[in-house]
């Protein structure tokens, strides 16, 4: 009975006896021994278990920097960072052509077109990058060469559409500058001169839609107009031909342009202004005078607009000189056409055999 109950009490089991310590102390210690041996092994394994699902940190992989700089330069594009994407071009910093950075139009968010990073590669250098742009129903895509300069990819060539319209002109409100000479570059050209270099109006801007007014064209067209600025390199202003891009350059009229109230007036004008003398000093002048004769030929002849700028029509008379005097001849039958730009209208008569030019 004493045996039963000293066990149920913890008593050490038979053949377990530490001599100076009881029993049942010896068996509550080693308990607890027992217990705080398998919390620190649980414990440990806790800590292997946390080592092993914690991933070592993966290296960064290489960032494809061409991806990366064409996905830069079509947010400068299709935002109008002008500014950014002229120093952004190693001429900018030129001294040459470093003047054109009075011409870069005001930064403003491109309308009516969308650039995105079609594809690009760099090499240790050089490189290029390929954006496809959309724009008015067109589409197509432009490459754009880079270089790498200080340890920064830039672009070889100017991503703005110069303008050197080389006369009084704005676009979306702001007036072109006049620019000095840029060497070879123009801005405009002195043709009456062998085609040298001479200060103008020039403007670059973003490719998108824009708003233009020319000081040539007042009271001939309805200004500003609107006329969309497809990627190109140059801009030129010619009635005479379609609106678009042609011969690496974009022409910047509209569509439809809609005549202002004094184009037949200019138009008139244009022809009291053609200028081909045959009246020389060996020649017989009217009252013995050696100036062209011809400034009154075209007082009577009239013009009435039609939906075509190109193409108003002309009648009434116009007066012809023939040895000895003028004669009356029927405007409708000349042979003339039209060119309508920056400089305004000008006339051109190539039937001379009836109007005696």
């Amino acid at each position: 009975m004493k045996e039963d109950l000293d066990r149920k009490e913890g008593a050490a089991p038979p053949g377990i006896e530490i001599p100076g310590i009881p029993a049942r102390k010896l068996v509550n210690r080693l308990s607890e021994c027992l217990a705080a041996l398998a919390a620190a092994l649980l414990a440990l394994a806790g800590c292997g278990s946390a080592g092993a699902q914690t991933a070592a940190p993966k290296q960064a992989e290489p960032k494809d920097k061409a991806a990366e700089f064409g996905a830069n330069l079509a947010g400068l594009l299709n935002n109008g960072k002008s500014k950014r994407l002229f120093d952004l071009w190693t001429g900018s910093d030129d001294l040459e052509t470093e003047p054109l950075a009075d011409a870069v139009m005001p930064e403003a968010k491109a309308k009516g077109i969308e650039w995105k990073y079609a594809k690009g590669l760099f090499g240790p250098e050089e490189g290029s990058v390929t954006l496809k742009w959309t724009a008015a129903g067109k589409h197509s895509s432009k490459e754009f060469k880079t270089k790498l300069v200080d340890g920064k990819w830039r672009l070889e060539d100017d991503p703005l559409i110069r303008m050197p319209v080389c006369a009084p002109f704005s676009v979306d409100g702001t007036d072109a500058p006049v620019v000095g000479v840029l060497g070879e570059q123009g801005p405009c050209y002195d043709y009456s001169n062998g085609g040298m270099p001479k200060e103008g109006q020039i403007l670059l801007l973003a490719p998108g839609e824009h708003s233009v007014s020319v000081d040539a064209l007042k009271g001939v067209v309805e200004q500003p107009y609107r006329a969309m600025a497809y990627p190109a390199d140059t801009a030129e202003i010619d009635f005479s031909h379609k609106p678009g891009v042609r011969e690496g350059g974009v022409n910047l009229v509209p569509d439809k342009p809609k005549l202002a109230s004094g184009y037949a007036d200019a138009v008139k004008a244009a022809f009291l202004k053609v200028d081909y003398s045959s009246c020389t000093e060996s020649a017989r002048c009217i009252n013995g005078e050696t100036q062209d004769q011809r400034d009154n030929l075209f007082d009577d002849i009239t013009v009435t607009p039609t939906d075509d700028i190109m193409h108003p029509t002309i009648g009434g008379t116009y007066r012809h000189w023939k040895d000895d005097g003028y004669y009356q001849r029927d405007a409708s039958k000349l042979d003339w056409d039209l060119t309508i730009n920056e400089n305004g209208i000008l006339v051109g008569v190539y039937d001379k055999e009836s109007t005696g030019l």
